[in-house]
């Protein structure tokens, strides 16, 4: 699954010059202290992906960038006594120009400058190979291309997963202590078991993984060896997936907390590689990830009993690091200023368009900023000397922006490509490229269609959309009119995401090979620029796809009064809120990955604005007045007090029968002229919406978070 920068609620409040960071969360399996126990704050990140000049957007509001976290970071070291800082992993890889142009030494110079105590390896570290990434640990000339000499990390590195095939012994030192306020803390480092098919085969050369079960031995094994040096503070700094998300954390290092005993000396998990959001206990151990690209940092409170070294009390804040009112580090910007002085190319338009290129109905058909990016990956160079794919496919939810008209930047190109999709170059027959195609067209739940056409290169195609789905392909041929040969092998571009399946593009997974290469984004960047070479950028519909039978205009909606349900009522909200900053497929159990509101009910979970029940949404049932009402309530500022509430509700003659969740809310929108009675004096609050009393709502709302 491919990802976007998202975050969930966190605030910030910035009083003249200083920093009052907020919490997210509470404390999270906390106990009373002893007056002597020691406090100690573990500042983290993850996933920096070496976006050191990449603002991001949550909220409508900016986020991030090296010198914005940098001012945070430190400020939040500034507040404590005792403190130590660290990174999760991927701090590089995927890179944005400004590091990725120099083999990431930016990012490792950053990271020096901020003076980080300890770090571990994420699955990024690995893309150039063992080498290269010794060479950025410890020091040397960077073996690709060998132009970058890396200084080295001045702090330590920790893994206890990845083992040198030839020596049988861990790549680095699995775990480090650190000694801070009188109490002494251990790091083992763990990375994501699943790294050997994130990167090429050559970036894991020389290593293996252990399993499963050998990790958690490992664990075990350091665990006790730390406990045996007088250390009974434990942190794993674990750059595998987790998610909190009802109070409910699960993911691969949610799994490795439920392996690990439940008296294990383990206090905390740090989580990373999905980036997501993660604060939560299980099995006993804190979970905690701070989603990624320095969009967030987390702070883990940890109260140390200095006799015994054992945890007192545990609890993470991750806090959102919004720009507005901070003041930028200098230290940062100087290394970026170096590098951007380096790579003059990075501050000039790489191009201009006249607005044309866009996304516009990528869905269906056709899209002349599909063809761009579908042709840039064909072109790809995956180091095998074997020159252009012969196709290349693009998954239309993956292009989340269109060419602005006027001068284009690298920022822009980053808002269309946002995830850092590793590309993917697959063997495919021609009978599986024709299934392939076959899988664009799903259909959801209730048997209305579900279409993700691909965005094409190479090839060209006709469907008769009168026809049924597997006899749909009615001509298939390359780009000069030569029939595909079902019986042939092809090569194929495609990203991660759907060389994983993504999207119900099943049959990849069954690929003859599988050849990982570049990053999607540093591909489409350097297409542009080598092929328009800073003047006008084009793109247009090319005939690549021709649908038959397809309705081109939508049906005239009838008035009705027809109740909505509770995905159709989120995602009139979300289309008018115009949320759209995820990439991930919504949590809910009874929600499928490509159903067609699924992507509306994942953006209005990310806002906040969603629970759900016991891991479902129920997205075809009926949505009630007060569900609703409770919904919409989230949008706005001041709701009415507890006991305002009561006496707004009580002045219906069904008041009583409004459920407890619902009454402020309900009470709010009454107070706000938002809703109104649903016949003279009863509230009606099971009963269910139509379509236009929905819509009227959803802007009467919107309406008012906006005055």
């Amino acid at each position: 699954m491919s990802w976007k920068n998202v975050l969930g609620k966190s605030t910030i409040r910035v009083a003249t010059t200083a920093l009052l960071l907020s919490q997210l969360f509470g404390a999270v399996g906390s106990v009373s202290a002893a007056g002597n126990d020691v406090e100690v704050h573990l500042i983290g990140i993850n996933d920096l992906h070496g976006q050191l000049d990449t603002t991001s957007i949550v909220s409508d509001k900016k986020v991030g960038t090296a010198p914005i976290l940098a001012t945070y970071l430190k400020e939040a070291q500034a507040k404590y006594e005792n403190s130590l800082l660290f990174h999760n992993g991927d701090s590089v890889g995927a890179s944005a120009p400004v590091s990725s142009l120099d083999r990431d030494e930016p990012t490792m110079e950053w990271m020096n400058m901020m003076g980080f105590d300890v770090g571990s390896l994420g699955n990024h570290e690995f893309d150039q190979g063992i080498a290269a990434l010794k060479a950025q640990i410890f020091g040397g000339l960077d073996p690709k291309e060998g132009k970058v000499t890396h200084a080295g990390a001045k702090f330590d590195y920790v893994n206890a997963n990845v083992i040198e095939t030839s020596t049988g012994k861990p790549l680095i030192k699995p775990y480090v202590v650190k000694e801070v306020g009188r109490v002494k803390i251990g790091f083992i480092g763990l990375v994501t078991k699943a790294t050997p098919s994130k990167v090429s085969p050559a970036g894991t050369a020389g290593v293996r993984f252990l399993s499963a079960e050998e990790e958690v031995a490992a664990v075990n094994k350091y665990a006790k060896e730390l406990q045996d040096q007088g250390v009974e503070t434990i942190i794993v700094l674990a750059h595998d997936p987790a998610t909190t998300k009802e109070g409910v954390t699960t993911g691969e290092a949610a799994d490795l907390a439920k392996a690990l005993p439940a008296d294990s000396p383990v206090d905390v998990i740090v989580a990373g590689d999905n980036h997501a959001l993660a604060n939560g206990e299980v099995n006993g151990k804190l979970i905690v990830q701070a989603y990624s690209y320095g969009t967030a940092f987390e702070d883990i409170k940890l109260m140390i009993d200095p006799t015994t070294g054992d945890v007192t009390e545990k609890s993470a804040a991750v806090t959102t690091t919004f720009q507005d009112g901070v003041k930028e580090d200098p230290e940062s910007l100087a290394i970026i200023k170096k590098s951007l002085d380096k790579h003059p190319e990075l501050t000039k338009p790489v191009g201009t368009t006249d607005g044309s290129v866009t996304r516009t109905d990528a869905y269906n058909n056709e899209a002349p900023l599909g063809n761009l990016i579908a042709d840039a990956m064909r072109q790809a160079d995956f180091g095998d000397k074997a020159g252009a794919a012969d196709f290349a496919f693009m998954n239309p939810g993956g292009i989340r922006a269109d060419l602005p008209q006027g001068d284009v930047t690298f920022a822009d190109l980053a808002k269309i490509q946002p995830f850092g999709n590793t590309l993917v170059k697959l063997e495919l027959t021609g009978a599986q490229i024709q299934t392939l195609l076959q899988q664009q067209w799903g259909t959801n739940a209730d048997g209305t269609p579900n279409t993700k056409t691909l965005q094409i290169s190479g090839l060209k195609y006709t469907a008769d959309f009168n026809k049924p789905v597997a006899e749909r392909v009615t001509s298939l041929t390359l780009e000069d009119g030569t029939p595909i040969d079902p019986g042939k092998t092809y090569t194929a571009v495609v990203n991660n995401f759907m060389a994983a399946g993504g999207d119900n593009y099943k049959v990849l997974v069954d690929a003859k090979s599988s050849l990982a290469g570049p990053i999607d984004l540093d591909v489409f960047y350097q297409y542009i620029v080598d092929k328009f070479k800073g003047g006008a950028i084009q793109a247009k519909t090319e005939g690549r796809i021709t649908n038959l039978g397809a309705s081109t205009e939508q049906p005239e909606t009838p008035v009705t009064t027809e109740v909505i349900s509770r995905a159709e009522f989120v995602s009139a909200l979300v289309d008018m809120l115009k949320l759209n900053e995820v990439a991930a497929a919504p949590a809910f159990k009874d929600v499928a990955a490509d159903a067609a509101y699924a992507d509306a009910i994942a953006e209005a979970a990310h806002a906040g604005l969603i629970q759900g029940y016991g891991g479902n949404f129920n997205p075809d049932r009926d949505i009630t007045r007060e569900e609703a009402a409770t919904i919409l309530a989230k949008l706005l500022n001041n709701p009415v007090s507890d006991k305002n509430a009561a006496t707004i509700i009580a002045g219906f003659e069904d008041g009583k029968t409004v459920s407890a969740y619902a009454v402020k809310s309900m009470a709010t929108l009454i107070d706000k002229s938002i809703l109104s009675a649903a016949d003279k004096k009863l509230l009606q609050p099971k009963q269910g919406l139509s379509n236009s009393d929905a819509k009227a709502l959803i802007q009467k709302a919107v309406a008012a978070k906006a005055s």
